[in-house]
């Protein structure tokens, strides 16, 4: 099993960060994915997301806890050489006005693969936890 984890402080008051990042919707507004397709509402809702090259990346919400800001997400399909991914997300906050953001993820690969998969994986949570910053700043 490999892990990728990505934590940050941004100056965003962690409620409106957990809010963006919870409705399991938008994230096209704060990644480098196109276009994305939600259904549902909450754990079990999917989430349909489109890169740039068309490709699909499918996933199920498995849990979302408002009281202790963490989420659960897996992708059951997608273009990666990976398999079993799991993602977890979770929200601190540091003071009024920050938050700490931890995004990772666990997934098995080929060792060939496992190298790409972490820079890829742990190079797109750094991008969303800065756009979402640069986001909710404004």
């Amino acid at each position: 099993m490999t892990e990728v984890v990505v934590s940050k402080q941004i100056k965003v008051e962690a409620v409106n960060a957990w809010n963006k990042l919870a409705s399991f919707r938008g994230i096209e507004e704060i990644s480098p994915i196109e276009k994305s397709i939600t259904e549902g509402e909450g754990a079990g809702a999917t989430r349909t997301c489109y890169l740039p090259d068309g490709a699909a990346i499918h996933e199920v919400l498995n849990k979302v806890d408002n009281n202790t800001m963490e989420m659960e997400y897996k992708i059951t399909e997608g273009p990666f050489p990976v398999e079993g991914y799991v993602s977890t997300i979770k929200v601190e906050g540091v003071d009024k006005s920050s938050c700490k953001v931890t995004w990772g993820c666990e997934f098995e690969t080929l060792s060939e693969n496992e190298q790409a998969m972490s820079e890829l994986f742990g190079g797109f949570y750094n991008v969303i936890i800065d756009n979402l910053e640069s986001a909710l700043q404004n």
